[in-house]
Order: structure tokens, then C-alpha cells, then sequence
């Protein structure tokens, strides 16, 4: 099907310039447009840290925080000491390299076990995931950062655990899962202990897991993760941090109600073969009668298969569970996906497989002359030459598919980068002058310049979007903090909290959810 003969060389340069083209479109205009979303409590966490000197307490517009512990913010503290500026690139950058990452690792361990094509074919795949490559690898967020991490931990049971090094394998996966715990909480253990189970159960060595080795690990995770809160004590109360953790987990798992579980049963795995495309396209391969003795003939695909079978079912059954929940799953996703289609001789794949990249093919060749004609993109500069850049491009792509018979599959994963690209060129812009996100930017520059060099507070219960929160402490390189009474300053609050003891002057008014705020200075 993809795997019918080795790569020619005409299909290494592919490949190499596929390569080369998507590494330029993961960080093109990455830092252009403002922090949305998430994006911007990520950042005011970890400026906090560093406006207040002090890296174990989590604080959000000075209150604290007890929703993610602390090593993405630490991450982010380094990102913006290595770029020495709190831009949008730097709070940015590890989440896009943590994917990179993790797919030359899925890269390394599948050669070693599966050889260089399949490795090659795994790689781009994971690369190319729809939904990280469209949507997440375009966000500062915490979640590729930790797939890194667990994905990571995972590997090292198959490799270690291959090499019967038992303290090795025990005590690097408990550093990861310290790691992922201290990053985003309790899902760790669940990936942990399921995929030893997995591996050890599978290998017929359940005994190892009573090991002292096993202990050795298990106490290692203790030392780091209560490390931590250790220090953390030493500053406040940690009596937050189990409370809000592990009603967080409850809550996921049990809240919606049963029409709403019986949704997420089923748009779940739906969205998960949508959010691995174009790897997804192979998933009918899942349905041939051989399916598991052909899964079985290689012991690194049926770990990966069993990686699957065993983690997916606790998201899969958690009615708030979202998709990027399982991203630390993806690479052991498409590891066998990619093996079934090498394995696959029949000619009917391959047929399918090519009309799939014509017919792709096809829609984008027509679709990007289209965009000239669209009037919201009339603010992307230089759209012309852009459009000619791209087309010129899928041209190439037409030139290596008919004359130099680069196989479909290829094609198919070229055009994802083709899409990678005109949303890099395209969309940054638009959410850099139009959008939400945009219009608070500017909201927060002019509220620190109004405010530079004076006292400005959050009065009362004031909650507001923290996208203005973060430009506003990031050029103050201050804290926002609260205030339950009125002195001499500025402070944001709401109508009903407009003093009556003081004077005081209104200098801005805006919106959040509807209700209204106001910067007022008082005498």
C-alpha cells in the first residue's frame, strides 16, 4: 500500500523539502498576533513568578493558583529568559518545540524497532496530526509540552524494559511521571501505572512490579513531588492543592449527565480519527480479519496497540475529557496505523490511496487562486505574491506526483503541510488585526501607558479578560493585585463598586461577559 518498495531518492528530497518547508511553517508569524484563550494566564503565572521572586508559589493577578502545578510555568520563566522578553514568540515557542521534539523521539525509538521508513512515515505523521497541526502548535499551551513528557515515559518502559535494565526503567519513568504530575496533576499516574500494567502483564512479568526497583521508583516520585510541596509549604498552605486537584479529576470524569456521556461515547473516538488525519485515513485498515495476529508479528506495534487499547478508555469514558487529553497518545496511535499500511499489499489501497491525492490535490490547486477573491484575507500583505508562492508550490507537488511517481501517501502528507502554510501566512494576520484578542492588546498597552509609574489594583471581586491582564503587567512588569479599599490610584471595578468616599475620575470603560468595568482614578 505505502510500503511496496524502499524510498527512492527523488522521494528522500520530497520528504527533506516537505520537512524544511513545515519547520518554517510551525514558526512563521508565530509571534505576530496577541495571546488568546489560555495563552495569556500561562504567561501571567509565570511573569508573576518572576515579578515576585518566587518560583514555587503559582499566582494569578496575585491570588493563588491551584489549578496546574508549576513546571510549565518554569518552562515559560525560561523561554522568556532565553528570548529576554515576555513576547507572544517566546510564550509560544517550547509548546511548537515540545511537538518537534516528541516527533524526532517517535522517530528515534521507531527505527530502532521498525527501520528508517517506518520511522519516517510515523514521524510525519505525528507531525502532521490535524488538530495539533492547525490549532495547538499555534498556542502557548501546556499541552504539547506535557505529551512530550508522558509520551516520553512511555517509550522508556518498551526501550528499557527491552534491555531488562529495571532501574534505569524505573526511576527515568518516574522522574517523567514527577515531571508530568508537577505539570498537569493527577492524569499522570492513570498513564503511568496503566502502561506498566501494559507492558509487564503483556511480557508475562507482573512480579517486576512488586520489584525493589519498582519501589526505588515509586519513592523517587515521592522525594520530587513532595519536594515540591515541601517547598511550596515553606511559603503558604498546600491544602489547595488537593482540593482543587482532585475535584478537577472527579469533575471530568462524572459531570454532563448520561445524555451527554452517551454524546461523548460516541463523538469521541469520531474527533480522535478527525484530530490524527491524515494518519486517520488509514483507519479502515483496523477492520481486517487478521488484524491482531498481524499487530502481534511485531512486539513494538502490539505495545503500541495495547498503549491504545488499555489509555484510550479513560477518556473515552470521562464525559469533560477533550481531545488534546490524549495527545501523549498520538504517536502510539499512528505507529500501527502506519504499520498496517506498509503491511498491506492489496492493489485496491493503493488505488484509493492515489484518487484520495489526486482528488486533494485537485481541491487545493483550485482553492488557493480562490482566495483572492475572499475580502476578509484583503488585509494579508502582499497576497499576491503569497498566493503565487503557494500555488507555485502545489505545482511542485503535481511535478513529483506524476513524473517522478512519488507514492500517494506522500503527496497526501504534503498537502497537510500545504495547509499548514496558508494557515501560517494567513490567519496570524487576521488574529493580529481583527479579532477579540486583538482590540484587548491594544485595551492593556493603553491602560499601562495611561497608568505608568502609579499604583493600579483590581478593587473587590473584579474579574476580567486576562488577555488585557497580561499586557497591562507585562509593560508595568508588575502584578496586578487586589485591593478591598480605596487609597490614592488606579483600579479597575465594577459599577456597583464605584467609590462613595472618594473622588476619583474615569478614565476607561469596558466590557467583560457583559459586564461593565471601569478604570477610575482616585484622590
Amino acid at each position: 500500500m505505502i510500503g511496496e518498495r524502499p524510498f527512492a531518492k527523488t522521494e528522500l528530497h520530497f520528504l527533506a523539502g516537505c520537512l524544511l518547508l513545515l519547520l518554517f511553517g510551525f514558526f512563521y508569524q508565530l509571534g505576530i498576533y496577541p495571546l488568546f484563550l489560555e495563552e495569556p494566564r500561562r504567561g501571567i503565572i509565570a511573569m508573576e513568578m518572576i515579578f515576585q521572586n518566587n518560583y514555587w508559589v503559582p499566582t494569578q493577578t496575585g491570588d493563588l493558583y491551584f489549578r496546574k502545578p508549576p513546571v510549565y510555568n518554569w518552562v515559560l520563566i525560561g523561554a522568556y529568559k532565553l528570548f529576554g522578553t515576555y513576547s507572544e514568540f517566546a510564550t509560544r515557542f517550547f509548546s511548537v518545540m515540545s511537538h518537534l521534539l516528541l516527533s524526532w523521539l517517535t522517530f528515534v525509538v521507531v527505527r530502532k524497532y521498525l527501520g528508517q521508513m517506518m520511522a519516517i512515515l510515523a514521524a510525519m505523521s505525528l507531525l502532521l496530526s490535524a488538530d495539533i497541526l492547525i490549532y495547538f502548535s499555534a498556542l502557548g499551551e501546556i499541552d504539547l509540552f506535557y505529551s512530550l513528557v508522558t509520551a516520553s515515559s512511555i517509550f522508556a518502559i518498551y526501550y528499557f524494559g527491552e534491555k531488562k535494565k529495571l532501574w534505569s526503567l524505573f526511576v527515568i519513568v518516574y522522574i517523567l511521571t514527577a515531571v508530568g504530575f508537577l505539570t498537569k496533576g493527577l492524569t499522570s499516574l492513570p498513564f503511568t501505572a496503566i502502561s506498566l500494567l501494559v507492558y509487564f502483564i503483556h511480557k508475562g512479568d507482573f512480579r517486576k512490579l512488586l520489584s525493589i526497583q519498582h519501589f526505588t521508583g515509586i519513592t523517587v516520585f515521592l522525594i520530587l513531588t513532595g519536594g515540591y510541596f515541601y517547598q511550596y509549604s515553606q511559603y503558604e498552605d498546600v491544602s489547595g492543592w488537593w482540593t482543587t486537584l482532585f475535584s478537577e479529576s472527579a469533575d471530568k470524569a462524572t459531570g454532563g449527565g448520561m445524555v451527554k456521556f452517551l454524546n461523548h461515547l460516541l463523538a469521541f473516538p469520531l474527533e480522535t480519527v478527525k484530530n490524527i488525519l491524515p494518519a486517520g485515513l488509514l483507519v479502515p485498515l483496523l477492520f481486517r480479519k487478521d488484524l491482531k495476529s498481524v499487530l502481534k508479528s511485531n512486539p513494538f506495534v502490539w505495545f503500541c496497540a495495547l498503549i491504545v487499547v488499555f489509555n484510550f478508555p479513560v477518556y473515552w469514558l470521562s464525559i469533560e475529557a477533550k481531545s488534546r487529553y490524549i495527545y501523549p497518545l498520538f504517536p502510539f496511535l499512528v505507529v500501527p496505523l502506519v504499520f498496517l499500511a506498509m503491511e498491506n499489499k492489496k492493489p485496491i489501497w493503493s488505488k484509493v490511496l492515489r484518487i484520495m491525492a489526486i482528488v486533494m490535490l485537485s481541491i487545493v490547486t483550485v482553492a488557493i487562486p480562490g482566495l483572492f477573491f475572499i475580502d476578509l484575507l484583503d488585509s494579508v500583505p502582499n497576497k499576491p505574491v503569497l498566493f503565487v508562492v503557494l500555488l507555485s508550490i502545489v505545482l511542485v507537488i503535481w511535478f513529483f506526483f506524476l513524473k517522478k511517481k512519488v507514492r500517494p501517501f506522500l503527496i497526501v502528507l504534503s498537502l497537510s503541510i500545504m495547509v499548514k502554510l496558508t494557515f501560517s501566512a494567513i490567519v496570524p494576520v487576521t488574529r493580529q488585526q481583527d479579532s477579540g484578542a486583538a482590540e484587548d492588546k491594544q485595551l492593556g498597552l493603553e491602560i499601562a501607558d495611561l497608568t505608568e509609574g502609579q499604583a493600579l489594583y483590581r478593587y473587590g471581586d473584579v474579574r476580567m479578560s486576562l488577555t488585557i491582564v497580561f499586557y497591562v503587567e507585562r509593560e508595568r512588569e508588575a502584578v496586578l493585585y487586589q485591593r478591598s479599599s480605596y487609597e490614592k490610584g488606579f483600579y479597575f471595578c465594577y459599577t456597583k463598586d464605584l467609590p462613595e468616599n472618594h473622588s476619583f475620575v474615569e478614565h476607561k470603560k469596558f466590557a467583560y461577559w457583559g459586564e461593565p468595568i471601569h478604570l477610575i482614578e482616585v484622590f
